[in-house]
């Protein structure tokens, strides 16, 4: 059977190109928490992005250094949400673009 009239292969084929179209067109979005007391690095704390249309990210958590880094995120208007304990603290508009966005040090009450 030849490759072009082989519909199986033509499927594969297109459902590789597809996911790599998918995995292409999202974004990396990396920023820093900062107490708002004294600008000093807030470790520790979780994150996540939330958007009416797509739904909210995974969480992810700002490290030692107050650095959060969230990966895969399609481009779009988001908002930041950051969590302490069960309960939101903050909430702050951001926009994502491709490939990757920095947001600036979000200060953590």
């Amino acid at each position: 059977m030849k490759f072009e009239h082989c519909f199986f292969c033509r499927l594969v084929v297109g459902g590789l190109i597809l996911l790599f179209a998918l995995t292409a067109a999202a974004a990396n979005v990396r920023g820093q928490l900062v107490y708002a007391s004294d600008n000093s690095p807030a470790p520790y704390v979780a994150v996540r992005l939330n958007s009416t249309s797509r739904g909210a990210s995974e969480y992810a958590y700002s490290g030692a250094d107050g650095r959060y880094f969230i990966k895969n995120v399609p481009a779009g208007d988001y908002q930041l949400e950051v969590w302490r304990g069960k309960r939101i603290i903050l909430t702050i508009p951001i926009t994502v673009r491709e490939p990757d966005s920095a947001v600036e040090p979000v200060r953590v009450p």
